[in-house]
């Protein structure tokens, strides 16, 4: 369960990402950045007048080029426009016209743009605008601007707080300028505490869980959040888990799938088979395609059937073998 890839934030909150890593809205710049170990973020204000844009993404994006690579692979990056205070939806020609000379030059430094967003302090719509139609559609809104939330995947009868989330994308986002390596390994003690018994899963304060649920979101963190796959050690998964996806509400519900594929590994491994296959199609919806929720939902229907033929070796149990040898590597 690992795909061996740096953290890279959701998209979808990428513009608040930003923001919490600089601690500030960067209004009226750009932000490049650049998806590697270390996240690296370059800021440029955005010049006045249409006569100065082609100088300005031939100088700026000719420094970002210079410096060197974060990645072994492609360079990918993503080009964030923050508009000036006062401006909105009604400006995005404008900034859109800025966007493509800096799109136009990265492409001739060999810099993959993988995502490019409008923003204002309350919204982000994707450049360039719909092909089809020539509009922006309505936008997405911000997590500013969705202080609590619709309910969480889990129990439609709960709510979460996408604030707490909010703050955590925050000061995680800082520790990512440091390295995603650091950043990982200073919550391995916090798991290994909690899965391990150290400590009670109630005493789990929100701003852990919400870590906890930035972490999972690398292949790496998830695969080894996995091994802990003991009968007691999945009983406590199953619960820490379970308290991470509650955090999950709009607007970083599609997180939730990270957890919930782990919620319904523990439940897998501790022979509960129809919660297991409720979490993970959970997963799925929130994170329609995600191929760790389609493995293991294919695992529980091969237990299900282990458990109807009565298998020697169910598959559960194949499964938690292969994870106590990768558990030991």
């Amino acid at each position: 369960m690992s795909d061996n890839t740096p953290f890279t934030p959701e998209m979808a909150h990428l513009a608040d990402f930003v923001a919490g890593a600089l601690d500030r809205e960067p209004v009226g710049q750009i932000v490049v950045a650049e998806f590697g170990e270390p996240l690296r973020l370059l800021l440029a204000d955005i010049p006045e007048g249409p006569h100065h844009w082609p100088s300005f993404a031939r100088t700026f994006i000719g420094d970002v080029a210079e410096l060197p690579a974060t990645s072994k692979e492609q360079r990918n990056v993503a080009l964030l426009v923050y508009a000036r205070d006062g401006h909105g939806l009604e400006d995005a020609d404008t900034y859109t016209a800025v966007w493509r000379h800096l799109a136009t030059t990265c492409a001739r430094y060999g810099l993959a743009v993988i995502e490019s967003q409008f923003i204002t302090r309350t919204h982000w719509w994707p450049l360039p605008a719909d092909p089809t139609t020539g509009a922006p559609g309505p936008g997405t809104p911000r997590a500013a601007e969705r202080p609590t939330a619709d309910r969480h995947p889990v129990d439609d009868g709960a709510e979460g707080d996408a604030g707490v989330v909010a703050d955590a994308v925050h000061a995680f986002a800082r520790e990512l300028e440091a390295g995603h390596e650091a950043a990982k390994q200073s919550l391995k003690p916090l798991l290994a505490a909690m899965l391990t018994g150290q400590r009670d899963i109630e005493e789990l304060t929100d701003a852990e869980a919400a870590r906890l649920l930035l972490a999972v979101q690398n292949g790496d963190f998830l695969h080894m959040a996995s091994t802990y796959c003991e009968p007691e050690e999945v009983k406590r998964a199953a619960l820490l888990w379970s308290r991470v996806a509650w955090l999950c509400v709009d607007p970083y519900r599609r997180l939730a799938a990270a957890p919930l594929t782990l919620l319904g590994a523990a439940l897998l491994l501790d022979g509960d088979t129809p919660a297991a296959a409720e979490a993970l199609l959970l997963a799925l919806e929130v994170k329609p395609g995600d191929e760790q929720a389609q493995a293991l939902l294919g695992l529980v229907s091969l237990a299900e059937i282990d458990r109807v033929i009565g298998a020697p070796v169910s598959a559960a149990e194949s499964l938690r073998a292969f994870l106590r040898k990768r558990r030991e590597l």
